[in-house]
């Protein structure tokens, strides 16, 4: 899965509207409104991860990719919380998640305590399913990382919503 992610920090009124959406419309919704929306005027509620979220996800859960990996604390930053789009067969070409802000809290108190060192350890158990493992992309996903921190923080501060977007 090599597609650019995105964090958006919303309030419960855009989940609530994305729930309340035919499933095929959730994608258009996101790409169409809510990204000109949030990238415009609310800029310090959107963190970009480009394609590094794949290696973000993997490196904070047991290495694979799967979704609400319960084994490591940081396994909801990505594809934890609640499922709104994908299934793996007929919903299949976009990723959308979405994090409580419960959730959001507890995931911005483990980030503010991650280190690059412990993000390397879980980077290096990613297995050869991942097939851009290398020094250059664990440096690169962890620069995402570290920078969608402040995001999560805010977030957590505002109690808001995290969504994760992913486009395939």
């Amino acid at each position: 899965m090599s597609c650019l992610g995105v964090l958006f920090a919303v309030p419960e009124e855009i989940v609530s509207h994305i729930r309340s959406l035919p499933m095929e419309q959730r994608p258009v919704y996101i790409s169409e409104e809510l990204e000109e929306l949030y990238f415009e005027e609310y800029p310090e509620r959107t963190a970009e991860l480009d394609k590094s979220w794949d290696a973000i996800h993997r490196a904070l859960t047991d290495g694979s990719l799967c979704f609400d990996c319960k084994a490591y604390p940081l396994g909801g930053v990505i594809l934890g919380g609640e499922l709104l789009y994908f299934d793996g067969e007929e919903y299949d070409d976009y990723i959308i998640t979405a994090k409580s802000p419960l959730e959001v809290s507890r995931l911005a108190e483990g980030l503010g305590k991650l280190t690059a060192k412990a993000f390397k350890r879980g980077y290096d158990q990613i297995g050869s399913d991942y097939p851009d493992r290398s020094k250059e992309d664990m440096e690169y996903s962890w620069e995402y990382l570290e920078d969608a921190v402040p995001f999560f923080r805010h977030a957590a501060q505002q109690g808001l919503w995290v969504l994760f977007t992913a486009d395939q």
